[in-house]
């Protein structure tokens, strides 16, 4: 069961809102007391993530209440919510800032992650961005697109004018030309010194969030991404997203990716013979540095 285009829109409309009316006009205006740590000093939340997640989940109460929702500020405050994802019949699942350090430094990589899972699967994925007012959004089986707006409809919640433009990934073959997304730094002692050494040999690594990196590598602006967490809020639409244009995703010891997976570490690339390739590196299994 995927969804119908009328509640696409409904949902893409509530991400805007929230992005238009609560997180946009506190970016760059928040104060010391408005920025909270929580597992760690790179672990944020802001006043703006949690007003953010509470519209998006009363929005979609009242125009879904059959619906489950877990967003990521309720599962910090209860762990067990996560559960809801593989028992409920829809659920969605949220994160109403992904990339709050940046949000919370005055840095643009952030955005709004919606997912709708049925049954443990998910159906559709959005990757929503604030600042451009642009989103890429997927539906199993059908399909990654890309929907633009315009310099006069951008921030006004209107319609867009322009059609989606469907994305298609084409490999690089070559992995020494390859662009990537990784952090080293969350990796500790010697994992950290290996994946540094390994990721000399690419032509460029940069640190992204999830929502910003699922939209790059499903435009084809980087090849690959490994993320050293698995949290559903995280990968569920960006995953979608990512295989539909025509990429793998697995974790680095060959899963298949679940929203109901929450350990391991996620390599996205473009395809499979890349993936496995690069799998392989980061694994050690060659001697080809």
């Amino acid at each position: 069961m995927n969804l119908d285009k009328p509640t696409q829109a409904r949902l893409i409309n509530i991400v805007r809102r929230a992005g238009q009316e609560i997180v946009m006009p506190s970016f760059r205006q928040l104060g010391a007391a408005d920025v909270k740590t929580k597992s760690s000093l790179t672990d944020l939340v802001t006043i703006a993530d949690k007003a953010s997640e509470n519209f998006i989940s009363n929005e979609i109460r009242t125009a879904f209440p059959d619906w489950e929702i877990v967003g990521e500020e309720a599962v910090a405050d209860d762990p067990s919510t996560t559960n809801k994802i593989a028992t409920a019949d829809t659920c969605v699942i949220i994160d109403p800032i992904d990339g709050t350090w940046n949000y919370a430094h005055g840095l643009s990589d952030f955005g709004i992650i919606l997912a709708v899972v049925v049954k443990g699967v998910t159906r559709f994925g959005l990757l929503y961005d604030p600042v451009n007012d642009d989103w890429i959004y997927a539906n199993l089986g059908e399909g990654a697109f890309f929907q633009r707006t315009t310099m006069n409809e951008k921030g006004r919640n209107q319609t867009p004018t322009q059609a989606p433009l469907p994305l298609h990934i084409t490999a690089e073959p070559e992995l020494d030309k390859l662009a990537g997304i990784m952090s080293v730094n969350s990796y500790s002692d010697e994992r950290k010194r290996d994946f540094a050494l390994k990721a000399s040999r690419f032509v460029r690594i940069n640190n992204l969030p999830s929502c910003p990196a699922y939209r790059q590598i499903a435009q084809g602006h980087f090849h690959f991404s490994l993320t050293y967490k698995m949290l559903p809020w995280d990968h569920a639409a960006g995953v979608l997203v990512h295989t539909e244009a025509g990429g793998i995703c697995r974790t680095l010891d060959g899963q298949e990716y679940s929203p109901t997976l929450l350990k391991g570490e996620m390599l996205a690339a473009q395809s499979e013979t890349q993936w496995q390739e690069l799998a392989a590196y980061f694994r050690n299994e060659t001697s080809d540095h």
